[in-house]
């Protein structure tokens, strides 16, 4: 809890505790029955162990009450030499996808030297999650992942399954910055602090992109479901309410 306390403190704070057990309680409190878990590979040697926990948690062998409703992703280290081979490694478990975040793996979305990395990726049919625009822990990092990086990545890499998280990466870039994206088949989802709530651009962002293309995420535990649901609900019209919280991640996830 401390250690989560300090990663953004004082911006936000954690409403759990953390643990997987903490998760399905919540999980169950909301009435949520599947969540995606995002770890991220900070340096190479990481990876052997992201994909064990990846597939210990997939099989319920962390725990019974895991089994079917933790969909977890595995992560890769764009430094990692063998980044190729750990690819297949994590297609072949069948894990539907990878997390990134830049800002603590000090690499850009724009950098030509990462796109193989993810020309394979989009090979293998894998879905990419990452942190997208500002992190509250890392204000240098803007131009690391935003959406001009994003959409640079995307022209250069036809056909990746990309999910830009935060609402695209809208909070500190020029309003529409992220519409780009959409025009390049990129998803969004719904993850924000509770302090971006009420700025215009995320709301326009949740009113506007199309139904199909919004997956509800709540970068839990930064944020309960319930209110992660109720803001949803308060901005997106109730006709598109299945798209955003579970159509669209079953179709992308292939569940």
């Amino acid at each position: 809890m401390n250690a989560m306390a300090e990663m953004v403190a004082p911006y936000a704070t954690p409403q759990a505790d953390g643990t997987l057990r903490g998760q399905l309680d919540a999980m169950d409190l909301a009435g949520v029955d599947k969540a995606v878990m995002l770890p991220i590979a900070t340096k190479p040697t990481q990876f052997e162990i992201i994909l064990k926990t990846a597939i210990q948690h997939r099989d319920g062998k962390v725990s019974p009450r895991a089994t079917g409703r933790i969909i977890p992703f595995a992560s890769v280290h764009p430094a990692d030499r063998e980044v190729a081979r750990h690819l297949e490694m994590i297609a072949a478990e069948g894990i539907k996808g990878l997390k990134f975040h830049p800002c603590y793996q000090n690499f850009r979305l724009d950098d030509p030297r990462v796109f193989p990395m993810f020309e394979k990726i989009a090979e293998l049919g894998l879905v990419v999650t990452t942190h997208a625009g500002l992190d509250l822990g890392f204000r240098g990092c803007m131009d690391a992942c935003g959406p001009k990086q994003i959409a640079t990545l995307m022209k250069n890499v036809p056909g990746l399954k990309f999910v830009a998280s935060h609402l695209g990466g809208c909070n500190g870039y020029a309003a529409h910055a992220t519409d780009e994206l959409l025009e390049l088949g990129a998803y969004i989802d719904t993850s924000a602090i509770h302090r971006n709530w009420n700025l215009d651009e995320e709301q326009r962002l949740l009113r506007s992109w199309p139904k199909d293309r919004i997956l509800f995420a709540t970068d839990f535990p930064w944020v309960h479901y319930p209110e992660a649901i109720k803001w949803v609900k308060s901005i997106r019209a109730e006709e598109d309410w299945e798209y955003v919280f579970h159509l669209n991640a079953e179709r992308l996830l292939g569940l």
